[in-house]
């Protein structure tokens, strides 16, 4: 499948483009291109240069982020986000349905929930927080599902809960017992088997939790066929240094 990747130059491209690579015919899209491949310059806020990446493409994954540096640091960063999640998301999609790319998955965050760390999903199941970022990737997904419902795409979101690369998932990343972050190589694999996925709309969690201490991902299992693989080394106690952002 030929797969446009946009925001492939970040850390969650970094991630899983190997991966992708490997099954799929990729086209990279970002303004600051840094890997070798088919690469179209560009921001997801110009019509005409996402329209022109995403041509001939039959999916399309979506990983830009708005600015993370200065994180939470004023109307900027705010601005940034609700640019790249809310309005560049938008228009790629509008962008991926007049070129005939009917599959999307778009990379959504955990931090769609208030403390999400902390709660009973099956009594309180609604995406709720009221910050930026998670505000933003919330709103992401409703512009998914209203693609979905208005072009008949096949749309997965992919809730992440702190992506990182291998190496430094299995030496450090645990909170105090049980993994919650995910490795780089569970983060590919929910992406690979989001674009074989054929059904309605559905956001899904992708964490390394694999005892379901904080965050369940069976609904992942159930349409994805995707559960955590990796393990941790790190002993129970270990200090969690990412705080809940995903």
């Amino acid at each position: 499948m030929r797969v446009l990747v946009v925001g492939a130059a970040g850390e969650v491209g970094r991630m899983i483009i190997p991966a992708l690579a490997a099954r799929h015919e990729l086209r990279l899209f970002d303004p600051r291109p840094s890997l070798q491949g088919d690469w179209f310059v560009g921001s997801v806020t110009d019509p005409e240069a996402v329209a022109a990446a995403v041509e001939g493409q039959d999916a399309v994954v979506y990983l830009a982020m708005g600015r993370k540096e200065g994180w939470r640091d004023g109307p900027g960063w705010a601005i940034s986000h609700f640019d790249v999640s809310v309005k560049g998301l938008y228009l790629t999609l509008s962008a991926a349905a007049r070129a005939g790319a009917g599959h999307v998955v778009y990379a959504s965050s955990m931090s769609v929930f208030a403390g999400y760390l902390h709660r009973d999903y099956a009594a309180d199941p609604a995406a709720d927080e009221v910050d930026a970022y998670g505000l933003t990737k919330r709103l992401g997904e409703q512009v998914c599902e209203a693609a979905a419902r208005e072009h008949g795409m096949q749309v997965v979101a992919l809730r992440l809960a702190a992506p990182m690369p291998d190496e430094e998932w299995l030496s450090c990343a645990s909170m105090p017992e049980r993994v919650v972050g995910t490795a780089a190589g569970d983060v590919a694999r929910a992406f690979l088997a989001a674009l074989d996925h054929s059904g309605p709309f559905g956001a899904y969690p992708v964490t390394g939790d694999r005892e379901r201490e904080f965050l369940d991902w069976h609904p992942t299992r159930d349409a994805l066929g995707w559960e955590p693989r990796a393990r941790p080394l790190t002993p129970p106690g270990a200090a969690w240094p990412y705080g809940e952002g995903g």
